[in-house]
């Protein structure tokens, strides 16, 4: 959660605070990198193992704390994960997250799931420049009302979680 914190810290409503896979979206997102391909500076990436490792806390967290987008990353399904099923388990949690996050007020377009493979460096970065996009097009003042609206309930749901 420190790095949620950190990468948040300044002006998060135009961040794109990005989970990824580290054996593929992580390998796409770095060949992106090295091969040059240009994309806009608003990702913060998080590296994880597999998305499978991805907690719907850690995306609650991230809103929590004011992005403007959330992005969970994973190898392609069926067959591509590293460790077997873990881009299962993230799809199934994330599947059940999504249209909650849309009833409590989040605008659809702001949480994200996407497969990309470790060769796939023009996709990650042609994802990313329209990520990029649709959150410009939303808004910041659009963005931060969101937040603000969410921010005590995405308190409240993981204070409970806590008590547990």
């Amino acid at each position: 959660m420190a790095q949620l914190r950190t990468a948040l810290e300044k002006d998060p409503e135009d961040k794109i605070l990005a989970f990824l896979c580290n054996w593929c979206s992580y390998a796409g997102a770095d060949l992106a990198g090295t091969s040059r391909f240009e994309y806009p500076p608003t990702i913060r990436p998080i590296r994880v193992m597999c998305s499978g490792r991805v907690d719907r806390d850690f995306v609650l967290e991230a809103f929590r704390l004011g992005a403007g987008m959330v992005l969970v990353a994973a190898c392609h399904l069926p067959y591509d994960c590293h460790y077997i099923s873990g881009n299962w388990k993230m799809k199934a949690r994330m599947d059940a997250l999504a249209p909650m996050l849309h009833k409590l007020g989040l605008s659809p377009e702001r949480f994200r799931v996407e497969y990309i493979s470790a060769a796939e460096g023009v996709k990650f970065a042609e994802l990313i420049r329209e990520m990029t996009e649709q959150m410009r097009a939303l808004g910041k003042e659009r963005i931060k009302a969101e937040n603000q609206k969410l921010r005590p309930i995405l308190e409240n749901m993981l204070k409970r979680k806590e008590k547990r």
